[in-house]
């Protein structure tokens, strides 16, 4: 979408290329060398640092990739590209989950977080504090239960599992006590497109997520109304009965208000997401 917006783009990858219409990197961030020469080649006037890993892991290897890639990022900036827009997209989970729905202004709690996701949590937290006390010219944008298609117009599994569920036939049980702000990957990146303009002039926080906040059972109930399915195979499944699941988060939702006022992408609905990821089948 934005070569198409007319966007010069180049992207990295540490292992495993992607096939996109962009310029590749090959680029570890734990090679400053080979960073610092990838950004010396592509004088980038914008930056969207989206490196991940799994969410469940080893403390070590996450602070690796969400704070001191920052770190190393920015440095290589520093040095050849001093007015360069540095996007961290970050997540709804450096919130503990226990009072949502999370405005821009809230002050993460990700150490209150008791489940296997506390290390990613930690260093996604930490890795917002670097960009924004690091850099300048900064956009922290964090966003919450991305579903949609990929770039070969796959299902990512977060749909793909439920729909096979539905499709044949299968009760499909759904927490009806966890509150999440689905968001559609493609009003993500259109959103994302508008901030990164010259004409959008904010820094600092944004909340880039779907506009309504449902129960995981509702937007269940949800996708079962768009492929015409009996609503009767969504059952109601409580936190509180699931050992592994009940110190999880209960309303990792994001309010989004502050950050539509000031875009003019319309952040979607449940079913308007829906009906976009599956009009592009």
């Amino acid at each position: 979408m934005a070569a198409t917006a007319g966007y010069r783009v180049a992207y990295t990858y540490a292992n495993h290329r992607t096939v996109l219409p962009a310029q590749a990197h090959q680029v570890k961030i734990e090679e400053e060398r080979v960073l610092e020469a990838c950004i010396t080649d592509t004088q980038p006037r914008i930056i969207v640092y989206c490196a991940v890993l799994p969410s469940k892991g080893d403390h070590t290897i996450h602070r690796i990739v969400n704070v001191e890639g920052v770190y190393r990022v920015l440095a290589s900036l520093d040095a050849v590209a001093h007015q360069t827009l540095f996007v961290y997209l970050s997540t709804n989970a450096i919130f503990s989950g226990r009072q949502g729905p999370y405005r821009e202004s809230d002050i993460p709690d990700p150490e209150a977080r008791q489940d296997a996701y506390r290390a990613y949590a930690l260093t996604r937290c930490e890795g917002e504090n670097a960009a924004l006390s690091n850099w300048s010219n900064t956009l922290v944008v964090r966003t919450a239960t991305v579903n949609g298609r990929d770039i070969q117009g796959r299902l990512n599994a977060r749909l793909a599992i439920p729909v096979a569920r539905l499709l044949a036939g299968q009760p499909l049980p759904l927490f009806c006590d966890r509150y999440i702000s689905p968001t559609s990957v493609d009003n993500l990146v259109e959103a994302l497109l508008e901030i990164i303009g010259p004409d959008f002039t904010y820094r600092g926080i944004l909340h880039l997520a779907g506009s309504q906040r449902v129960t995981d059972y509702e937007y269940g109930c949800y996708l079962a109304q768009h492929l015409g399915i009996e609503e009767h195979l969504v059952r109601k499944d409580y936190m509180a009965d699931s050992p592994l699941l009940s110190n999880g988060p209960r309303d990792g939702s994001l309010d989004t208000a502050f950050t539509q006022s000031l875009l003019e992408t319309r952040l979607l609905k449940v079913a308007e997401q829906l009906a976009l990821t599956f009009q592009l089948k």
